[in-house]
C-alpha cells in the first residue's frame, strides 16, 4: 500500500511523541524534530510505503538521540495495561471456551484486535485506552473472513503468526492458543526495538516462548520488509501454509508483495488511508483474507 498525502501528518506526529518521551528539553526536542522533518522530507512521496517510510524516519530518530528505544516505558506501560484487562477478561475468556470453533474463533480475533488498540504510532500517547479497548470487544467485525479461516486452519500443517505491538502481543497469545489447537503455529516478532512493536523480550515477558516457537524477523522494520528479513524468518514465511498478519504496519508492508499463499490480516483501521484502502471506516475491525494471484 503506497502512502496518501494526509500520511505526512501522521509521521510527524509519532516523531512528536517518541522525541518528548526522548527528552524533556524542549530545545533538544527542536533539535531533533527539525532533524527528523529533513528525513521526511526524503522518503516522502507518493511511491512511498507508509510501513517503510516510518522505519527510516524512526531509524534516523534513533541514531541522531542516540536512544535505540525510545518508546521503553510506553512499553512497559502498554504490558500491564494488557496484563490488567485480560485479566479482568477472565471470565468471559473462559465462557467462550465451550462455544462453537466458529464462535471461539471469532471472539478471540476480536479480542487480538482489542489488543491492537494498544498502538501508539497511529494513535496519540494520550488516548484513552481503555475506552477503546471495551468498544473493540463489544464491535463487530466489519469484514469478516472467520469462516474462510476456519477452513484454512483445518487445512494447514503450519502457520506463522506475524505478531505487531507490545501490549497486544498478550492478547495475539490467547488467539495462538486456539490458532495452535489446529496446526503449528511459529510467531514472529521484531528483530530490534522500533516504535512500540514487540521484541523477543516482550515475547519472554508474557511466556509466549513457553506456548509456540517465537522467532524474530531479523531487523527493526515496521511491517516486513522481506530484502532485510533473516533467513529464519524467510525460511518460516516461505514454508508456512498459512499466515496471519496482525496490525497496520504489516498490511501496508506485506500488501506490497504478491503472497501464494492463505493471508489473513487482523487489524483495526486506525486512519482514513488505510479505511479507504479496503472500503470501510475509522475504527472498524478487520478480519481480511488477501486476493491469491
Amino acid at each position: 500500500m503506497k502512502i496518501k498525502p494526509e500520511c505526512a501528518t501522521c509521521i510527524v506526529r509519532q516523531v512528536v511523541d517518541a522525541t518528548k518521551e526522548i527528552s524533556n528539553n524542549e530545545e533538544e526536542q527542536f533539535k531533533l524534530i527539525s532533524a527528523c522533518l529533513s528525513c521526511i522530507k526524503e522518503e516522502y512521496g507518493p511511491e512511498a510505503v507508509p510501513a517503510f517510510m516510518g522505519t527510516a524516519v524512526h531509524r534516523y530518530l534513533k541514531k541522531i538521540s542516540g536512544n535505540n528505544d525510545p518508546y521503553s516505558k510506553l512499553k512497559y506501560a502498554a504490558n500491564k495495561l494488557a496484563m490488567d484487562y485480560i485479566n479482568s477478561m477472565n471470565d468471559s475468556i473462559y465462557q467462550y471456551n465451550n462455544k462453537s470453533p466458529l464462535d471461539r474463533l471469532k471472539y478471540k480475533v476480536k479480542l487480538s484486535i482489542a489488543g491492537n488498540v494498544i498502538d501508539f504510532g497511529p494513535y496519540s500517547t494520550t488516548l484513552d485506552i481503555n475506552k477503546k479497548l471495551n468498544e473493540t470487544i463489544n464491535g463487530e467485525l466489519k469484514i469478516d473472513h472467520s469462516k474462510e479461516l476456519l477452513e484454512d486452519l483445518n487445512k494447514s500443517d503450519k502457520l506463522l503468526y506475524i505478531c505487531d505491538n507490545a501490549g497486544e502481543i498478550l492478547f495475539d497469545k490467547i488467539l495462538i492458543e486456539e490458532l495452535n489447537k489446529y496446526c503449528e503455529v511459529v510467531a514472529s516478532v521484531k528483530g530490534g526495538p522500533i516504535l512500540n512493536d514487540a521484541t523477543m523480550e516482550d515475547a519472554k515477558s508474557i511466556g509466549l516462548d513457553k506456548v509456540v516457537k517465537v522467532i524474530t524477523t531479523g531487523c527493526d522494520v515496521i511491517g516486513v520488509n522481506l530484502e532485510e528479513s533473516s533467513e529464519e524468518f524467510l525460511k518460516e514465511y516461505y514454508n508456512a501454509d498459512l499466515i496471519i498478519a496482525k496490525g497496520m504496519g504489516n498490511f501496508e508492508s506485506l500488501s506490497e508483495y504478491s503472497i501464494d499463499k492463505p493471508l489473513y490480516y487482523i487489524f483495526k483501521a486506525k486512519c482514513a488511508p488505510i479505511a479507504e484502502f479496503i472500503n470501510v471506516n475509522v475504527g472498524d475491525n478487520i478480519l481480511l483474507k488477501n486476493k491469491i494471484p
